[in-house]
């Protein structure tokens, strides 16, 4: 490719770019299936509920290079892209090679990758950021350099040749133990029960009673707990629920009628295998703030300076009710 042809291509000049780009778009309009994948990926390579890792910095240098091999495969599984000749991808008919970098620019490009498209990917958990787009990788793109694979990266003016999408998104569920000061996570992670009862428990006791107002992600659940039955040490029968009520502290899942009442509490609606908790007291109906009715009763969220008063227990539907849509 001739230096003065070293730009972003634009819309009809790639019709197989052009492809690719409207089928990723069709599968994913918003962004928030890569987003969602990123964020698992990063999960499963912490493997918190065995390790209790929550931190990019806490793998070991084997396992940070095994992120892009995930991230390539999670993706290939979550949009079932076929399999290509001399490339991971074939997307609408072309061939796509993936490619993961921690930062943007450091793709690495092998040679049987060059005359073909590379869907580029970078993210980076402690800003909760992310990136990935399209180009068409020359020669002419690349930096003369290559390490002992043969493999090289973009030039300056190769990076400026990448055709981002989904720019309007960027952000990935951010890291509940990255924002934590280190003083709560420390309080949350050492964590004692008293003689007889689980450690597990006793942690995340402490996570809903030290994160209120923000909702607590299966995989943060179960970096706390490490235990296998981790889901259930959030829940009522013995769980946080029960042992936080009598401080006023609600949790709330994503059963019953807690979105409801999480959504009147004027707090964020827990999805599948997420939870978030608060404190509450009794209050009479008003338009000045948001309450919930529960169990008969108004209820807000609680103040610092509100007197702790136990939180009420939300009804649980039968499943004959929840069946009937009763």
């Amino acid at each position: 490719m001739p230096d003065e042809q070293i730009y972003a291509m634009g819309r009809g000049e790639d019709r197989e770019l052009d492809a690719v780009e409207d089928e990723l778009l069709r599968l994913d309009p918003t962004g928030d299936v890569v987003a969602e994948v990123l964020r698992d990926t990063f999960d499963q390579l912490y493997d918190g509920q065995h390790t209790g890792r929550w931190s990019f910095e806490q793998l070991f240098k084997t396992e940070k290079t095994h992120m892009g091999t995930l991230v390539e495969i999670n993706l290939q599984r979550r949009f079932r892209f076929g399999g290509g000749d001399v490339t991971d991808y074939r997307i609408a008919g072309v061939q796509v090679d993936c490619k993961y970098s921690m930062r943007e620019g450091g793709w690495t490009l092998p040679p049987e990758v060059i005359g073909h498209l590379a869907l580029v990917v970078s993210a980076d958990d402690a800003s909760s950021r992310w990136m990935a787009g399209l180009v068409r990788v020359h020669e002419a793109l690349m930096n003369p350099g290559r390490n002992r694979d043969a493999k090289g990266v973009l030039s300056a003016a190769g990076r400026l040749c990448v055709r981002w999408l989904w720019s309007e998104h960027g952000y990935l569920a951010p890291n509940l133990f990255l924002e934590l000061d280190h003083s709560t996570r420390d309080r949350i992670f050492h964590a004692r029960a008293s003689s007889g009862a689980q450690h597990g428990q006793a942690k995340v006791n402490e996570l809903f009673r030290s994160v209120q107002r923000r909702v607590i992600r299966r995989a943060e659940l179960a970096t706390v707990a490490q235990q296998d039955d981790f889901m259930k040490r959030a829940r009522g029968n013995g769980g946080a629920r029960t042992h936080l009520q009598p401080e006023g502290i609600l949790v709330l899942g994503h059963q019953g009628d807690d979105p409801v009442v999480a959504r009147d509490l004027g707090l964020p609606t827990p999805q599948k295998g997420e939870f978030v908790s608060a404190r509450v007291v009794p209050c009479e109906p008003s338009n000045d703030f948001d309450a919930a009715e529960i169990a008969g009763g108004y209820w807000r969220l609680a103040e610092p300076s509100d007197p702790v008063v136990p939180a009420p227990v939300i009804p649980r539907r039968r499943k004959a009710d929840a069946t009937s849509g009763g």
